[in-house]
C-alpha cells in the first residue's frame, strides 16, 4: 500500500510544480481586489491552527483602526453558489451545515468583521467592495489559492510536524514542497513553548527563503460557554476537570494533549475525522460512554459545536465544556509588519 500511495504523491508533486510554475511565469491569471489582501495559509494539511490565528489577526487589525472581511471557501459546507454572507459584522446569518464550521467560528468570535464564504473568493471579495466600506481582506487557508492577488503571504508553521512527514499527500501531509516558502512574505511557528529555541527550525525555513520573517506564537485551550446545539453549555474551569473529550479535528490528538496542559483528567478521549458532522446516535452514545465511565463531564472544542445536531446528551446532569483555542503573538514583529505593509498599500 505504501508503494501506490507514494506514486500517487509523486504525480500530485508534479501537478503541484506544474501548477506553480505556470503562475510564477503568469501563464494563469491573477485577480486583484481593491482592497488589499492578506493571506493566511500552510504547507501542510490542516491542524496548524488557521482558523485561531485569522481570529487573532483580524483582532490585531480591528484594533489599529482597520475595517476586516474575511474570505473563505466553507470546506465541507453545502453552498455551492455565489457569495454567501456569513456575518454582516453585526449577527451570524447562516448555520455551519451551509458554511462550514470554520466560518461560523470565525464569525462568532470576530465581532465586527465581514465574513463571506465562497469558492472563487475573488468574486466574493468584489461583492463584499461593493457593498460597503471595507478596508482590507483576510484570505483563509490561501497559500494555494493563487488566482487572488495579496500583499501579504504569511504561512503557519507548526513547530511539532513542521514539514508533514517531507512527503506531499496522500503519502505524507505536505500539500506544496517545502520550497514553496519562496513565495511566503512570513513565517508564523506555531505551538511554541516558552524557553524553546527554534532557531534551529528557523534556519531550516531560511534555506528557501534568506531573511525570511519568522514569529513566534503560543495556542493555548479555554473554556467558553456559549448557546449551541446542546442547549446553554457551562463555563467552568478547565484545571482539575475529570471529563470525557471528543473533537473532529486533522490532528485531534494535540487538542487533547492541550487539555491535560491545562490540567484535565481526561478519562477517555475520542477522536473524529476532521469536520465531523455528528448523529443524534453518535451523541446518544458518548452520553452512554460518560455514564459508564461515571463522568459528568464532556468538552469538546468550538468548530465540533457547530457540527452538533439539534439533541442533548443523556443525562441531563452531563456538562458540556466548549473549549476555544486561544492564539497569541510572541512580540510586536508582525503587528509591524502587517501595518507597514498597509500602509504602503494605502498611499
Amino acid at each position: 500500500m505504501i508503494m501506490p500511495l507514494r506514486l500517487v504523491s509523486a504525480v500530485y508533486e508534479q501537478v503541484v510544480r506544474l501548477r506553480n510554475r505556470g503562475y510564477d511565469a503568469a501563464w494563469f491569471r491573477t485577480q486583484r481586489l481593491e482592497r488589499p489582501v492578506i493571506s493566511v495559509g500552510n504547507l501542510t494539511l490542516g491542524g496548524t491552527g488557521k482558523t485561531p490565528a485569522v481570529i487573532a489577526l483580524g483582532k490585531m487589525l480591528q484594533g489599529a483602526g482597520y475595517s476586516v472581511s474575511v474570505l473563505l471557501r466553507g470546506y465541507k459546507g453545502r453552498h455551492r453558489g455565489g457569495p454567501l454572507p456569513v456575518s454582516d459584522g453585526r449577527r451570524v446569518r447562516t448555520d455551519s451545515g451551509r458554511a462550514g464550521d470554520e466560518a461560523l467560528v470565525i464569525a462568532r468570535n470576530l465581532p465586527g468583521a465581514l465574513v463571506t464564504v465562497g469558492k472563487d473568493r475573488a468574486r466574493a471579495g468584489r461583492w463584499i467592495e461593493s457593498r460597503g466600506a471595507v478596508d482590507l481582506h483576510l484570505l483563509d487557508d490561501g497559500f494555494q489559492h493563487r488566482r487572488l492577488h495579496r500583499c501579504l503571504d504569511l504561512v503557519l508553521v507548526d513547530v511539532t510536524n513542521p514539514f508533514g512527514g517531507g512527503r506531499l499527500a496522500p503519502s505524507g501531509r505536505l500539500r506544496e514542497p517545502p520550497e514553496a516558502l519562496r513565495r511566503a512574505d512570513a513565517v508564523i511557528l506555531t505551538r511554541t513553548r516558552p524557553g524553546q529555541d527554534y532557531d534551529p527550525l528557523t534556519r531550516q525555513l531560511r534555506r528557501f527563503k534568506p531573511e525570511l520573517p519568522c514569529f513566534l506564537s503560543t495556542q493555548t485551550v479555554e473554556p467558553v460557554a456559549r448557546r449551541t446545539a446542546l442547549g446553554e453549555t457551562v463555563e467552568a474551569p478547565l484545571a482539575g476537570c475529570r471529563a470525557l473529550a471528543f473533537a473532529g479535528l486533522a490532528n485531534p490528538h494535540q487538542f487533547f494533549d492541550s487539555l491535560r496542559g491545562q490540567g484535565v483528567e481526561l478519562v477517555q478521549t475520542l477522536p473524529f475525522g476532521d469536520h465531523h458532522r455528528y448523529s443524534a446516535r453518535e451523541l446518544s452514545a458518548i452520553g452512554g460512554r460518560c455514564r459508564e465511565l461515571r463522568v459528568d463531564t464532556a468538552i469538546t472544542t468550538e468548530k465540533d459545536a457547530e457540527n452538533l445536531p439539534p439533541a442533548s446528551l443523556h443525562p441531563a446532569a452531563l456538562r458540556m465544556l466548549i473549549a476555544r483555542v486561544s492564539f497569541e503573538f510572541v512580540g510586536d514583529g508582525l503587528r509591524e509588519l502587517l501595518l507597514g505593509t498597509l500602509s504602503v498599500e494605502s498611499r
